[in-house]
């Protein structure tokens, strides 16, 4: 169990890593849709890479290969969305209204394979709720808009099916199949950002992209992806080990703590009192639901 808890420290915070430079990205780099599409084919690659460093599987079963395939359309939108609601508006809020998607899956594992709940974790859970109501202050924040709600609401919504899609393969008979699962959802990710790259592209008057193959930024990309990749592949595995009541509440809430406290110190972003009271709830939030 123990092994199971550091996967999951590292996974949290390497994720919020990541969180911090697509923030980056999003604010200095980001003008159009086609640096989007660009930049995320070039981290889907790099994804592919680690995977296939860890040693890919070319065969898998055709269930496996149509899982990819669904993965593979529900991550796109996952993180094309989280790198506009980045863009849009503050990372704080965007990551915040992200992560939350882990209710999503959450009631999903409770209804579908019958997970218990402790009165611990029942706890951890209306402190989470708790913490996003007293951290989400749209009266505060002069940089949301419609468009950074739906592009929140967006994300929200493709994370937690991606969370969903990472239950149902690990709960799978062919779970044993994960490396080559991961590996062929990011061949057909960097696919259909390609084909998105293409189509943006040929659109009359479509403005140059900002972002370029080959440059430094291609660089951050690829370890971005490589980042991932390694998320992804940490996340796959416990979402089957682990009571996705304690797993997914832990994953997001952790993200949600260590990317605000990197909002915070590196983007200078300011928080209200009850925000701050919703982050210290947020922390212990992760403590009850461990229990």
């Amino acid at each position: 169990m123990a092994v199971l808890y550091l996967l999951l420290f590292v996974s949290v915070f390497i994720d919020s890593l990541k969180n911090t430079y697509y923030n980056y990205f999003g604010k200095n780099q980001l003008d159009t849709p086609k640096d989007s599409f660009l930049f995320n084919m070039v981290c889907c690659i790099g994804s592919a890479i680690l995977l296939a460093l860890l040693g890919m599987q070319f065969k898998i079963s055709s269930y496996s290969m149509i899982s990819a395939v669904i993965f593979a359309a529900v991550t796109v939108g996952a993180q094309y969305f989280s790198l506009q609601a980045m863009k849009l508006g503050s990372m704080s809020f965007s990551v915040l209204f992200t992560y939350i998607s882990m209710l999503i899956p959450t009631i999903f594992g409770v209804i579908c394979y019958g997970t218990s709940v402790s009165v611990f974790q029942y706890i951890g859970l209306v402190l989470m709720i708790v913490c996003f109501v007293l951290s989400v202050d749209l009266k505060k924040d002069s940089q949301m808009s419609v468009k950074w709600l739906l592009a929140a609401l967006a994300s929200f919504l493709a994370w937690g099916l991606v969370g969903v899609c990472q239950q149902v393969h690990q709960n799978s008979p062919h779970k044993e199949e994960l490396n080559g699962f991961l590996m062929w959802s990011f061949v057909f990710s960097t696919v259909m950002f390609a084909l998105l790259y293409f189509v943006a592209a040929r659109k009359k008057n479509s403005p140059k992209s900002n972002f370029k193959i080959k440059s430094r930024d291609s660089i951050g990309a690829l370890v971005a992806g490589a980042v991932i990749g390694a998320v992804n592949i940490i996340n796959l595995y416990l979402s089957g080990a682990m009571n996705p009541v304690i797993f997914f509440p832990i994953v997001n809430g952790g993200v949600i703590v260590l990317s605000g406290l990197a909002a915070i110190l590196f983007f200078k972003e300011k928080l209200s009192v009850k925000q701050t009271i919703g982050l210290i709830l947020g922390i212990a939030a992760t403590c009850f639901l461990s229990l």
